[in-house]
């Protein structure tokens, strides 16, 4: 799966977790981990005119279920990629893992030496799992400030989300309530031309499972204040997976 693109390169992750069709004849999960496997980044140059330019690098310690953004810093021949890498690495398989970790990390892929470093963006005390999320869309690609992440406790659970700054560390939090649970969180800009790259909103999809309702929560990226609750008609599955259509993209589908 290609994951993400910076400017001149594509990043295209090989990581442990593989296709096994005979487990499924079995009657298994095709999808499985190799304990066996190295993870690897390929960097593709997109003028390349076939597969054989990809150019790996390996990265050990580093199973990244999900990949956030990644860009391209020249004057050290690097790649930078940020991404959520779990330890023990085959956790995404197992729903009650209590020693699940799930660490928001900088990876750097060196062009030049083929190696690859890895570290974790928050410090140990503001350790939180951090899962499905996103970046602002209109920084994929280049250096992004923040990135807009599911907080996965108690696992499987997503019980809020958190905004890290990922050059300092920093991190705020946003809880949906009590015994409310949601899914990701989505960055929705308030205005495509916004100078600022968290000048926007948070949308999320939130289930009370005390009174048994659904509602989208919509928060500002600015400062996590709650601006609206809406409640909605019916249940929204927690892991559902969704985007943004404005009315003017909407009606180009008619």
């Amino acid at each position: 799966m290609i994951s993400q693109s910076p400017r001149n390169s594509l990043v295209i992750p090989d990581q442990q977790v593989v296709f096994k069709l005979q487990e499924m004849i079995r009657g298994g999960s095709p999808v499985v981990y190799d304990k066996n496997k190295m993870s690897r980044f390929g960097i593709l140059n997109k003028n390349a005119t076939d597969a054989s330019e990809i150019k790996w690098v390996e990265a050990p310690d580093c199973f990244c279920f999900h990949l956030w953004n990644a860009w391209e810093e020249p004057e050290t021949d690097e790649i930078v990629v940020i991404g959520s890498c779990m330890t023990p690495p085959d956790s995404i398989f197992n729903e009650c893992d209590e020693g699940l970790k799930s660490v928001l990390s900088e990876i750097r892929l060196n062009l030049k030496t083929g190696k690859s470093s890895r570290r974790p963006i928050m410090s140990e005390t503001d350790q939180v799992n951090l899962e499905a999320g996103m970046v602002n869309r209109n920084y994929l690609g280049r250096k992004s400030q923040f990135a807009y992440l599911a907080i996965a406790e108690p696992w499987p659970k997503v019980s809020g989300f958190a905004k890290v700054d990922l050059s300092t560390g920093e991190v705020k939090k946003h809880n949906y309530g009590n015994e409310k649970y949601g899914g990701e969180p989505l960055f929705l800009p308030r205005d495509p031309n916004s100078v600022s790259e968290d000048d926007g909103y948070i949308l999320a999809f939130v289930h009370d499972e005390k009174k048994w309702k659904s509602e989208l929560q919509i928060v500002n990226a600015m400062n996590l204040e709650l601006e609206a609750t809406i409640e909605l008609p019916s249940r929204v599955p927690y892991g559902f997976h969704g985007t943004f259509i404005s009315a003017k993209d909407l009606a180009k589908q008619a």
